[in-house]
C-alpha cells in the first residue's frame, strides 16, 4: 500500500475512533447512574467493541505509512551514494544523507529485494553494497539470500556477468556449502532451496484475469499483472 494512502486512512480510522468514543460516552451519560461499576463497565465494553479496533489499526497505519514514507524519502539517494562509495557502512550512509540509521538499513533492505536490486545491505558488516563493485559470488550470496529466485538476466543487468559466469559463480558457492539451491538453466534462473519449497504455494496466475504470469509470485511477494495492472500479493 502507498505510504501516503496508508497515512490517510489510518487518520481517517483515528477520526471514526474518537467519533465512537463520543457516541460511548454521550450513551452513557443517559444510561441510570444507579450502579457506577455497571455504568463503567459498560461504557469500557461499548468503548472496546466500538472504537478500540479502529484506533489499533489507525494508529498502526499512520505509523507504518511514516515509517514507508521515510524509507522511500532515502532510497531515491541512497543508490546513487552507495553506487559511487561501491560500500558504504549504514552510520556513514545515514550521516551523508542526514536520514536515521534505521531508515537507511530498512530502505537498503527494501531495495535489495526489487525487480533490479541496484544496492544490498550486508548485514554481517553492516555495510550497503553495489553488487558491481564486488566480487560476483559475494554478489550473489547476498542478492539470491535477498531475492530467494533470480534470473540470469536480472544478474547480469546488476553485476555485468555472462551466464557462464553465473553458473560458475553458483557452482563454487555451492562446493563451499554457502549456497543450497537450484539453477534452471531451461528457463535461467537460480532458485534458493527456500523458493523451492515456497513454489507450492506461488501464485502463477493472475486472480483477477486469470491471465498466466511469466514469473510465479512467492509468498510475501507483490507483482503487477502485465495485462489487467492488478497487484497481485501472495499472503501465504
Amino acid at each position: 500500500m502507498n505510504s501516503r494512502l496508508s497515512q490517510l486512512l489510518g487518520i481517517i480510522l483515528v477520526v471514526i475512533s474518537g467519533a465512537m468514543t463520543l457516541l460511548v460516552y454521550q450513551v452513557v451519560r443517559t444510561m441510570p447512574e444507579d450502579d457506577v461499576l455497571v455504568l463503567v463497565t459498560s461504557g469500557l465494553a461499548s468503548w472496546g467493541i466500538l472504537a478500540l479496533p479502529e484506533l489499533i489499526i489507525g494508529l498502526w497505519l499512520i505509523l507504518r505509512g511514516t515509517h514507508e514514507a521515510r524509507i522511500g524519502d532515502v532510497s531515491g539517494d541512497l543508490i546513487p551514494l552507495v553506487q559511487r562509495e561501491g560500500r558504504i557502512g549504514v552510520a556513514a550512509a545515514a550521516r551523508e544523507l542526514g536520514a536515521d540509521p534505521e531508515a537507511v538499513a530498512d530502505a537498503a533492505e527494501k531495495l535489495s529485494r526489487r525487480r533490479l536490486p541496484l544496492v544490498y545491505l550486508d548485514r554481517q558488516s553492516s555495510e550497503i553494497v553495489s553488487p558491481s563493485s564486488v566480487s560476483l559470488e559475494e554478489s550473489l550470496l547476498h542478492l539470491l539470500y535477498a531475492q530467494r529466485r533470480m534470473t540470469f538476466d536480472q544478474v547480469s543487468k546488476v553485476t555485468n556477468s555472462t551466464d557462464a559466469q553465473i553458473i560458475e559463480a553458483v557452482a563454487k558457492l555451492t562446493q563451499r556449502g554457502k549456497f543450497r539451491g537450484t539453477v534452471d538453466r531451461n528457463s535461467r534462473v537460480i532458485y534458493t532451496q527456500e523458493a523451492v519449497s515456497q513454489l507450492r504455494k506461488a501464485v502463477t496466475s493472475c486472480p483477477n484475469c486469470s491471465g498466466k504470469l511469466e514469473a510465479p509470485v512467492l509468498p510475501g511477494e507483490e507483482e503487477t499483472c502485465p495485462y489487467c495492472g492488478h497487484m497481485i500479493t501472495n499472503n501465504a
